[in-house]
């Protein structure tokens, strides 16, 4: 049915309620009084359906006249002004309305059009965010706008049998524990199936419409994959028969799949498909004592994937050299893409951004930002002692939850600061992705003396954010920082507190460094990642 479409200073009622007129939900409560909004019943808004308001009546379905003041002009609110866009412009002598100009070019062409990819889902199917979770998340959306036909391997608990009781299981809490022996059963005899891979099959399963009150406790992109592909254990079983029996697992997918994309090394594949594994990092074998891995584990799972991928893809220079040093492999089989950073800068003023930050007792540019998981290859006890030791009551804001031996790090807090002192560190176990770009936009700078890292995506988010950046010399964040960061020693806190020091006292070589970190960041833009991603997949499919 068409929309009423409302100019600005359309009439209301005298003593009118709410959505009478041109009020901002004329939309919804408008169109007669038994609009379905109004019988309590759901609406589904499609964005740009609607039109834009419209300054003045004319050209408008609303099928009323505007009031008008003593000199003719429509009566206009304020804040609906804001909302308006002028009914038409000219471009070269001709007259076209804003909604029909022609869409902006598409980021990159559909190359891999027809190509079916299915990515697994070990992460995805996450509900607390992961480095990896985030990568695959950004790997799928980069997949669609290049034309390929994407799906996911999840491996959640299931009923085949019963389509209520399948969406329940689904999205009820995995791996509760408590019946260790029924488990232990089911894995033995999901083993013996997966040794026959025509046995051992993944079914696409639908959603059950609102059986399950997902929202607020899963994202809108695993509710969206959740009508995926699912086998359940699955990868939990090929992990058991990796290292029971030294092999890996093969899944049958019910229709033809083109690429196995696994976003981490794993003991998978898939009958027909080429394989392609993304390597992340080599942290468990480089610093051994800063992760719960299984060493051996992880070096023969590696190991593997570069035996059975046609082509591998690493997301740094620094990480594609690390593989080479420990294994034996191609060169040219291993492609680096990096990683793209979704992240935009807040256009908002500074008083804006003060006013949100408040909700964080912090003022704008008056505070130093960590973001990252607490463990130990973070390093963030020694930043904390090279805090300590600076003379300054700007507050040190750490964003990140708390993770293996936390407690090491966080138990500094007790013997550096005593309650006499000026420093203070805020501790934010976790904040929601937009708040997370008020605290890059408002801090004084971005502080990360990590040990190591595959790619860094924390101090590329900050540039993106114009926050300047410290950060470690060592692995690959010299690689993707380049001129647009503060290099300390991560292992030498006197370094650390230094180079603090140094920005603290220097407003102009803070300024630049945030200005050039805007122009680094721009390598990692989804267009670049795009173009990196294309040729891997490309040159895979030979």
């Amino acid at each position: 049915m068409p929309i009423p479409t409302p100019y600005l200073g359309a009439p209301k009622p005298t003593g009118g309620k709410p959505g009478q007129g041109a009020d901002e939900d004329w939309w919804i409560t408008a169109w007669s009084p038994n609009a379905i909004p109004k019988r309590g019943k759901y609406l589904v808004c499609v964005p740009g359906l609607v039109r834009s308001f419209q300054i003045t009546e004319q050209g408008s379905t609303w099928g009323n006249i505007s009031e008008r003041q003593e000199d003719g002009q429509p009566i206009l609110d304020a804040a609906l002004k804001d909302l308006a866009v002028p009914a038409t412009s000219r471009d070269g002598g001709l007259e076209l309305v804003e909604r029909d100009r022609p869409p902006e070019p598409p980021l990159a062409d559909p190359v891999l059009a027809g190509l079916k990819v299915l990515v697994d889902g070990y992460n995805l199917q996450l509900t607390t965010g992961t480095g990896i979770r985030t990568y695959a998340v950004n790997l799928i959306r980069a997949l669609t706008v290049l034309g390929a036909d994407v799906d996911v391997l999840l491996s959640r608990n299931s009923n085949k049998k019963d389509a209520i009781l399948d969406e329940v299981l689904f999205f009820d809490e995995q791996d509760v524990g408590g019946r260790k022996l029924v488990e232990n059963l089911m894995l033995i005899k999901d083993l013996l199936k997966s040794s026959v891979p025509s046995l051992y099959r993944a079914w696409r399963r639908e959603t059950v419409g609102e059986v399950v009150l997902k929202q607020g406790k899963f994202t809108e992109d695993f509710i969206e994959l959740a009508r995926s592909y699912n086998l359940p254990k699955c990868y939990s079983v090929a992990n058991a028969a990796f290292n029971l029996f030294g092999r890996s697992t093969q899944v049958t997918i019910p229709e033809k799949i083109d690429l196995w994309h696994a976003t981490f090394p794993m003991p998978v594949s898939i009958p027909g498909a080429k394989k392609i594994t993304t390597i992340h990092d080599l942290i468990p074998l480089r610093l051994p004592y800063t992760t719960l891995d299984n060493k051996k584990d992880f070096y023969n799972k590696v190991k593997l994937s570069l035996k059975d991928s046609t082509l591998a893809i690493a997301v740094s220079e620094h990480t594609k050299k690390d593989v080479l040093s420990y294994f034996d492999a191609d060169p040219d089989k291993i492609v680096v893409t990096y990683q793209p950073v979704n992240i935009k800068p807040l256009e908002a003023e500074p008083e804006e951004i003060g006013d949100f930050l408040k909700r964080y007792r912090l003022g704008y540019q008056n505070y130093l930002l960590f973001v990252g998981a607490i463990e130990p290859k973070k390093n963030v006890g020694r930043l904390l002692e090279a805090y300590a030791a600076l003379d300054t009551d700007m507050p040190l804001v750490i964003v990140g939850k708390k993770a293996w031996s936390f407690e090491d790090d966080l138990g500094r807090l007790d013997y550096l600061f005593d309650p006499s002192a000026k420093q203070d560190v805020r501790l934010l176990e976790y904040v929601p992705g937009d708040a997370l770009r008020y605290l890059y936009q408002g801090a004084y700078c971005f502080v990360f003396p990590s040990l190591y890292e595959g790619f860094g995506l924390p101090p590329i988010e900050a540039m993106t954010m114009g926050c300047p950046v410290v950060t470690s010399s060592a692995s690959c964040l010299p690689e993707v920082c380049g001129p647009a960061a503060l290099y300390v020693n991560p292992y030498d806190v006197a370094d650390i507190q230094t180079k603090l020091e140094q920005i603290l006292g220097d407003r102009p070589l803070r300024d630049q460094l945030a200005e050039t970190g805007k122009q680094v960041a721009q390598n990692f833009s989804l267009r670049n990642y795009l173009n990196r991603l294309s040729a891997a997949y490309l040159r895979a499919i030979g």
